[in-house]
């Protein structure tokens, strides 16, 4: 039950994002709240990409509620496959940035410095993050 409420979640945030351009806190707050309750004080590894998503935030690399939304997802999932959650993240992370950056290129758009909804890059997080909670 709880994978498919955050896949839920996870859709209905990155076409929130997709039409109003921002990630509301209303959605990502209670997932982090929860996630930090029913898994604190966590592993290393979650720290250390909370910290990287923080930082990523902080030089305008990924928006605020982006940010959250990924570290909201990372405390969601269980503690025990950390290392592999976190290395898989930075995997989709890199792997749709390319993809969007190909989209633009391809539909002759600036590529860098463009501020655009990313919420929907969680989307494939949030498919393997339930595959490896159900197997």
């Amino acid at each position: 039950m709880l994978t498919i409420t955050l896949l839920a979640l996870t859709l209905f945030v990155s076409v929130y994002d997709l039409r109003r351009r921002r990630v509301p806190n209303w959605a990502t707050l209670p997932l982090l709240a929860a996630g930090l309750l029913v898994h604190f004080p966590g592993k290393l590894e979650t720290w250390l990409a909370c910290l990287m998503l923080f930082l990523s935030w902080q030089f305008k690399a990924m928006g605020a509620g982006d940010s959250k939304l990924w570290m909201a997802l990372l405390w969601a999932a269980p503690p025990s496959g950390s290392q592999q959650t976190a290395l898989t993240m930075w995997i989709v992370i890199i792997v749709t940035a390319l993809a969007q950056m190909a989209y633009r290129k391809i539909a002759h758009r600036q590529l860098t410095g463009v501020r655009s909804p990313g919420a929907w890059r969680t989307i494939p997080f949030a498919l393997l993050l339930v595959v490896a909670m159900i197997t």
